[in-house]
């Protein structure tokens, strides 16, 4: 049984007003279409060769890489409250890594900007 994949993949714009980016394979011209929207209205569309649209792959792989290895800040402790069975439950207990998610990472480590252009 062969395997399926989706050949067709929409991402929204961070810059939100119904905004995204539409990705499509066309199998008949090995083609990947880049196509941008508003809503439901195509604003501009760029097919790209399947050997040009591979060179993608290597851009995102490095930006994933560099975001994994920056280093983030712990947030600031929290102060608690005083007392003995505090400072010991404090002391005693297990320590877990802290779990990030890679959009909030993205996020926060992304210079806000004033205003886009569309």
């Amino acid at each position: 049984m062969e395997e399926r994949f989706a050949r067709r993949l929409f991402l929204p714009d961070v810059r939100g007003a119904h905004r995204y980016l539409r990705v499509t394979w066309h199998e008949d011209t090995s083609t990947v279409v880049y196509s941008h929207w508003q809503d439901d209205i195509c604003l501009a569309s760029t097919p790209v060769s399947l050997e040009e649209a591979s060179k993608l792959i290597g851009l995102i792989v490095g930006a994933l890489k560099e975001a994994a290895l920056k280093p983030v800040e712990a947030p600031p402790a929290t102060p608690t409250p005083g007392g003995f069975l505090n400072r010991l439950r404090e002391r005693f207990q297990p320590q877990s890594a802290q779990v990030l998610k890679l959009q909030d990472r993205l996020r926060h480590d992304r210079p806000m900007r004033e205003s886009y252009s569309a």
